[in-house]
């Protein structure tokens, strides 16, 4: 799975269970995305926070993902997270 960032200068790490993609700012460290590969289509979600007309969204959603299990997270990402496309897929 990649990512495409303007500036292309993300750098990317892993969660503790190794599913997902977190892309961090080379210049500031602020989380930017996250994605992971779901039943084989690019899922994902920005940082909202980061965002100049967040409060179009609509409601926050807090989790605590160190709770769930790998399988629980994956159910959970599936549900929420948004399909991902860009150059190359």
């Amino acid at each position: 799975m990649s990512a495409m960032f303007i500036g292309n200068e993300a750098l990317i790490k892993k969660n503790g269970d190794q599913l997902a993609n977190f892309y961090y700012c080379q210049h500031c460290n602020d989380l930017l995305a996250v994605g992971c590969l779901i039943d084989g289509q690019l899922r994902g979600a920005i940082n909202t926070t980061l965002l100049q007309d967040k409060n179009q969204l609509g409601e926050l959603v807090k989790i605590q993902p160190r709770l769930l299990s790998a399988a629980e997270k994956l159910e959970r990402w599936g549900m929420l997270w948004g399909n991902l496309s860009g150059p190359g897929s």
